[in-house]
């Protein structure tokens, strides 16, 4: 299929990766390097070459792919002006190529059945590939057995998050044959605005390990953790009833917005479910954080956007705006620091917000009382949901 695409559309750091043909191809590095659109870009001109192409896309969680990845590609589509070539199915999470047998299918392995039963598979791409573990690659490695024209190859892209992940022993610390590895920053990105250069740049003011990790996409181990005192285990997120339900929003557009349910029982914090996304306008937001929220109860949101918030109650929503000042961020994080926390799995965007929420250094290296700003639209979320329990336990602290 002749389909005219220019050099100028990608990033140069990418370009010349276009054509791996190794058994794995790792794209990982920094926040903004662009690497899921390139891999975008590469699955698009893949389906439009040839015939009999059935990718994989997943995520550890089904509901994290609508707004990501398949958003990402039907965007590719529409900037490449190919929209017309492509039929996408946002109902079941798919997308076909007209006129030919290929195919993009998305699914999250906490629907393992549903991605057992997917037949003939070519490829696959595993985006945000930290949050799976050693033996879900395994698995996925055993699975891709298909007879194609096609290289068998298995795609991860990922911001490191420390070096005791088991993706660095296993992908980086010996050379592998079967392996190519791309390292990118925001540095190789030529679309990014002005404005979001600036807060990656930021982060040298406030933490050198955590620019390092974070912006330069290089291995390394976060210090000041605001939050150690938490499992990750499976519970039955919706055990809750309603007055032991807690709920908060932070609002995004660029970065992203931000909801989170919270269970609470017997002095301690269950982390039960949670949406996270950008580019979303509120409408759109607000309908997915219906499939998270429970629309009937109270639902605390970031105050600084009231806007917001009223047009959250006129959908239907019960939002209020988190009282600040009586719920310090300070003493937020204490609260939260004197219980233990269970997060789900089906949590991961949660979990890995979590191990990289960080207090923040001055210029001498002395620690601060207040977290990196970077990363932290769950952790709002999170503050807000439990203020109702935080303002009661204050008032009981109070008399």
């Amino acid at each position: 299929m002749n389909v005219n695409i220019h050099e100028e559309s990608f990033n140069e750091k990418f370009f010349q990766h276009l054509d791996h043909s190794t058994r794995f191809e790792i794209f990982y590095g920094g926040a903004g390097s662009g690497k899921s659109v390139f891999m975008a870009q590469k699955k698009v001109i893949q389906h439009l070459q040839g015939d009999n192409r059935k990718t994989l896309v997943l995520r550890k969680v089904k509901n994290t792919l609508r707004h990501s990845v398949f958003a990402e590609i039907k965007n590719v589509c529409s900037q490449w002006g190919v929209n017309h070539l492509f039929t996408p199915y946002p109902s079941y999470l798919e997308i076909h190529r007209k006129g030919s047998n290929n195919q993009i299918v998305f699914a999250g392995l906490d629907d393992p059945e549903k991605v057992k039963s997917i037949q003939g598979v070519t490829d696959i791409w595993v985006e945000e590939a930290t949050e799976f573990n050693q033996d879900d690659l395994m698995q996925l490695d055993l699975r891709l057995r298909t007879i194609s024209e096609y290289p068998a190859q298995i795609s991860l892209s990922f911001n490191p998050v420390s070096a005791l992940h088991w993706i660095k022993p296993f992908f980086f610390d010996t050379k592998r044959d079967d392996t190519t590895i791309v390292h990118s920053t925001y540095h190789d990105n030529k679309f990014l605005t002005d404005e979001y250069v600036q807060v990656i740049e930021n982060l040298k003011n406030q933490d050198p390990v955590y620019y390092k990790i974070y912006a330069l996409g290089q291995w390394g181990v976060l210090g000041n953790l605001i939050y150690t005192n938490y499992v990750v285990e499976d519970f039955d997120p919706d055990q809750f009833e309603d007055r032991h339900t807690y709920q908060g929003i932070d609002w995004g557009f660029n970065s992203p917005s931000a909801a989170v349910q919270v269970g609470w029982k017997d002095e301690e914090i269950y982390i039960c479910k949670a949406f996270y996304g950008a580019g979303l306008t509120n409408s759109e937001f607000l309908k997915e954080a219906n499939d998270v929220l429970r629309k009937k109860l109270r639902v605390n949101c970031d105050s600084a956007e009231p806007d917001r918030i009223k047009e959250a109650q006129q959908f239907g929503w019960r939002a209020y705006g988190a009282n600040k000042p009586a719920g310090s961020l300070k003493f937020g994080i204490d609260f939260i620091k004197r219980h233990k926390i269970h997060i789900h799995p089906n949590v991961p965007a949660f979990k890995s917000e979590i191990e990289g929420y960080i207090y923040r250094k001055d210029k001498d290296g002395n620690v601060l009382d207040e977290p990196v700003q970077f990363r932290d639209h769950l952790m709002d979320a999170f503050r807000y949901a439990l203020e109702p329990i935080m303002l009661d336990h204050k008032f009981k602290w109070a008399n």
